[in-house]
């Protein structure tokens, strides 16, 4: 999915965030936004966000001299996610649902969302798009599932996901996961407390989605073979939609109205498509 004029101010922000993370000081800060701009007008609509953000957040490393400037916001985050309270999540569906929420962990969503309080606003609420009947129905005989995580701290309620799934089905699961710190994104440091229920997979891929143009040999095997591939977040669907022909189930919170304009639903719907 490429980027439109919509998103150019969103990485813009981003670039803000990070500034005011960082605390950084105001020479700097212009420093790096002016080099945001630079790289936003050497690329045309032609590339994804992830894409875009790769390059934005890889300057932005340079210039701090931090080869992850939002480490302390990821700290933050698993924190905030591992004192939520899981103990109202029963079924498959309920663990769906759960995982799904989790994606408002995002900081480089155009639009902030409160976890706890999405948890009470949106667990009783149906998806926008919910596909979970035919997901069932692969898992009862799939043998393989590719997770494609996404965010740091909305890992903690994948794993919960992994672990009901693999209560129910014998099912051998790969966790994927960015091959360097970009953005916000979960990394195999952050996803060492998965490998009691996944085989934790780094993709090499330095975008904050799975793009296929950076993944390695090994992750894209697997991703091709897999009987089931399940993508959390907007960046794994703006990296993998209408670019892959296999079929891929995505899970996520719509969190700006390019996705929203992209999917057919409204911003803060839940979705859970296969396509």
């Amino acid at each position: 999915m490429n980027i439109k004029p919509d998103c150019i101010t969103c990485i813009m922000n981003q670039t803000l965030k990070v500034c005011k993370l960082l605390e950084v000081d105001d020479a700097t800060g212009k420093k790096l936004l002016d080099s945001t701009a630079k790289i936003l007008m050497q690329h045309d609509l032609s590339h994804t966000p992830p894409q875009i953000a790769k390059e934005t957040y890889g300057k932005i490393a340079e210039l701090t001299g931090n080869a992850d400037p939002v480490a302390k916001a990821k700290a933050h985050a698993t924190e905030m996610a591992l004192k939520v309270d899981t103990s109202f999540v029963h079924t498959l569906h309920d663990a769906v649902k759960f995982a799904v929420i989790g994606n408002v962990i995002d900081f480089g969503a155009q639009k902030q969302l409160d976890l706890n309080e999405t948890i009470q606003s949106h667990f009783h609420r149906h998806f926008g798009i919910d596909d979970f009947e035919a997901f069932e129905k692969e898992l009862a005989k799939a043998k393989t599932l590719v997770y494609i995580g996404d965010n740091t701290g909305e890992h903690v309620f994948d794993k919960l996901l992994i672990e009901t799934i693999k209560k129910q089905y014998n099912i051998e699961v790969y966790y994927f996961v960015r091959g360097a710190p970009i953005i916000n994104d979960v990394t195999v440091k952050e996803a060492e407390i998965l490998r009691s229920c996944a085989t934790v997979v780094d993709t090499g891929v330095p975008t904050p989605g799975y793009d296929l143009g950076y993944a390695n040999t090994s992750s894209k095997a697997l991703f091709d073979k897999a009987d089931i591939v399940l993508a959390k977040g907007m960046g794994n669907f703006e990296s993998l939609y209408d670019e892959t022909n296999r079929r891929v189930y995505y899970l996520f919170i719509i969190k700006c109205n390019v996705v929203a304009q992209a999917i057919g639903e409204k911003e803060g719907e839940l979705i859970f498509t296969g396509h």
